[in-house]
């Protein structure tokens, strides 16, 4: 054989030996994948990278890497090798890449940039509905940057580590300590979660250091360093997110095994009792059989405070997808446990996560299946029943951003102090480490009224005047509360009268002036307001002279016509609930309600016609509005009235009398016609007061 030939057998081989090796090392990263141990799949694709000679391969690779990272939050280093798969065209194969692509760059804040990347995946085929939502979810997450917030979310620094670190809750009495998970470097063992690159996590808890009431009633708790709990509960495997019984001697946590020679973690509900300082008698809740199901998972247990029920995350079967949330009934002294039941109301398709119920008997979780801000938001759904919950909303921003927001909890209320607050995770950018834990506060909302009451004809203020504040909450409690106006006609109601969420009637009354009520609603308040009110009163004629007529907003009719006329420029019906709310307020009297028309027509029907527009108003006062036919008498006054405009009104000021010289002499057409319109007016007048209500 000779040397060429020799050089050139030699050459095929090596390259086959390379190619064989690229092949096997990224069998094996796809494996680690499907295993979800993304640190280990990432070494492997890594090291298969540079044996790989089709620009194909090379690109699914440069894919899978951007994958490993993006799954274990690393969204800086994921971004790189998305934009290494796009260079090598990888879109052509799966356009995924932009999607997963602009996934990593939302939550990282960038949200313009990931709109840009939605649209690319959405406009080279790929799901419109599902680039729509993450579109969406970018605009809001900028919008709600943008707005003003009262709401104070501070990293708990002394807490945190550049690890993962979440999901605290309460574990003793007076609340003065807690627990979280950490994958710090005090955890136990030696050996490396394949999945994140880092230890196990373990449970640690914190003591409060001493701190002056006030000041952590604005400032939150200082912590002093985190241990690791004693006892049995911590392994050389995962132990996570946990929830304490009433009187915090036992605790149920999340525990996913570790077995090297297993494709998966099978993660379950432990239980184990407090003996002194340390924690034993670990035992599995077995709430999934796993002779039958040894994949699915269970974890992130919430125990009720009356202990009646355990809520947990899980992906069993009978699910709506993913992750969702489930509970059990639970038996606190006998430790017996029902079936589980999917609390279907607040599931989606995507992951329910970290349930936690607050003393109001609202409802937390956190999800990346409802609509939000990108990754997992915080929701919240008010109770509805026993175990049941109304439609979940989702916290506002910088509780939620557009990173991974999570494991919220309510911190307990401390004598004197207002402050709404709280604790969360998230890994948004800023922090010290891959997951933090968070406090957030907002001072409460205050609401106050303030009232002005004027005389309508004269302007000038009315003291004196009774001014009664009736409100009632969605759950039916009741306030009422009266007042009477100063010397300035001016009365106040402070924040502990005017509260969130409240419908309110605010009834004023003078004597010798017809009462009023004004309407206010609080419902959907999120900051502090002072509503201000001006309320007219109007004299009440002299009935023994006549009184006089006093005018309404607009009741219009067609040219000849006497039907109510609503259309978009008016709407009459509106226009006599101004009188029905009089006559509500003022049930002892009784009013004359006259009808005009223009000067067109012959006298004798116009007379008609302004009694049948009369009448008309009666008819929709007394069969629509139900007000008592004896308060209102029906007038027809024909063409026998001009109108004096008691107010500017358009192009006609206040002052003119539109007879027909004047209206003879206005320039359009178009001027003549509405002031023939304003001469078809409906008007009342109170002629007693002495009506005595019936009761029906």
């Amino acid at each position: 054989m000779n040397v060429a030939k020799r050089i050139a057998l030699t050459s095929v081989a090596l390259c086959m030996a390379i190619v064989f090796h690229a092949q096997s090392a990224t069998k094996k990263a796809d494996q680690q994948f499907e295993n979800k141990a993304y640190y280990e799949a990432a070494k492997l694709y890594q090291n298969a990278e540079p044996s790989a000679k089709n620009l194909e391969d090379k690109a699914r690779i440069f894919f899978q890497l951007g994958e490993c990272y993006r799954l274990v939050s690393d969204y800086q280093n994921s971004l790189q090798w998305y934009e290494k798969a796009i260079t090598a065209q990888y879109d052509k194969t799966n356009v995924e890449v932009y999607f997963n692509y602009g996934q990593s760059l939302l939550e990282m804040g960038k949200w313009d940039e990931s709109v840009a990347q939605f649209n690319k995946y959405k406009n080279k085929g790929g799901e419109k509905s599902k680039a729509d939502m993450k579109i969406k979810a970018a605009q809001d997450a900028a919008t709600k940057k943008a707005s003003k917030t009262k709401v104070v979310v501070e990293n708990q620094a002394e807490l945190n580590s550049p690890f993962f670190d979440y999901a605290m809750t309460y574990s003793s009495k007076k609340s003065d300590q807690i627990v979280f998970t950490s994958s710090r470097q005090e955890t136990e063992g030696s050996f490396v979660d394949p999945i994140t690159g880092e230890s196990f996590m373990d449970l640690f808890y914190s003591e409060k250091a001493p701190t002056k009431k006030d000041k952590e009633c604005m400032e939150g708790p200082k912590w002093q360093v985190p241990k690791p709990l004693e006892g049995d509960i911590n392994s050389m495997s995962n132990e996570g997110a946990c929830t304490f019984n009433k009187d915090f001697s036992e605790v149920f946590y999340t525990f996913c095994k570790y077995e090297s020679d297993k494709a998966w973690f099978a993660c379950d509900i432990m239980h184990a009792r407090k003996q002194g300082e340390k924690w034993v008698e670990v035992t599995n809740l077995n709430l999934i059989d796993r002779s039958v199901d040894d994949t699915s998972v269970v974890g992130h247990p919430f125990l009720t405070t009356d202990e009646k029920y355990l809520l947990f995350a899980s992906d069993m079967a009978g699910g709506k997808g993913g992750k969702d949330l489930w509970y059990v009934t639970y038996d606190a002294k006998t430790g017996s446990i029902g079936k589980p039941v999917n609390m279907s109301s607040v599931n989606t398709r995507g992951d329910e996560l970290f349930p936690y119920i607050s003393d109001d008997g609202t409802l937390y979780f956190a999800s990346n299946g409802h609509p939000g801000m990108g990754g997992l938001d915080i929701y919240k759904a008010s109770k509805s029943g026993d175990m049941q919950f109304a439609g979940p909303s989702a916290m506002d921003y910088p509780i939620n951003t557009s990173s991974n927001d999570f494991g919220l909890i309510m911190e307990p209320k401390k004598s004197g102090c207002s402050i709404v607050s709280g604790f969360f995770t998230s890994d948004r950018p800023g922090g010290k480490g891959k997951d933090d834990i968070y406090r957030f506060s907002e001072p409460p909302i205050e609401l106050t009224l303030t009232i002005d009451v004027y005389d309508q004809d004269n302007g000038q203020t009315i003291n004196g005047a009774s001014v009664t504040l009736t409100g009632t909450s969605s759950s039916g409690d009741p306030i009422n509360v009266k007042v009477t106006t100063d010397g300035n006609g001016g009365c106040s109601f402070d924040k502990s009268q005017i509260l969130p969420n409240y419908t309110y009637s605010i009834e004023v009354q003078k004597e010798k002036y017809l009462a009023k009520i004004e309407k206010l609603s609080t419902v959907g308040f999120s900051t502090s307001t002072n509503f201000a009110r001006e309320i007219f009163l109007i004299p009440i004629p002299d009935i023994a002279q006549g009184g006089k007529s006093l005018e309404m907003p607009e009741v219009r009719y067609d040219f000849g016509k006497f039907t109510l006329q609503v259309n978009a420029e008016v709407n009459s019906k509106d226009s006599l609930n101004y009188l029905y709310d009089i006559l509500v307020a003022n049930p002892t009297i009784v009013v004359e309600l006259e009808s005009h028309t223009d000067t067109r027509g012959g006298d004798k029907e116009n007379m008609t016609l302004s009694q049948n527009r009369s009448k008309s108003c009666v008819d929709y006062l007394v069969k629509e509005k139900g007000i008592d036919p004896n308060r209102i008498v029906a007038v027809g006054k024909g063409e026998t009235t001009a109108r004096v405009l008691q107010r500017d009104m358009g192009a006609f000021k206040k002052g003119d009398t539109l007879t027909d010289d004047f209206i003879n002499k206005l320039a359009t057409e178009e001027l003549r016609e509405r002031a023939h319109q304003l001469n078809r007016r409906t008007m009342f007048r109170i002629i007693r007061t002495d009506y005595v209500p019936t009761n029906k």
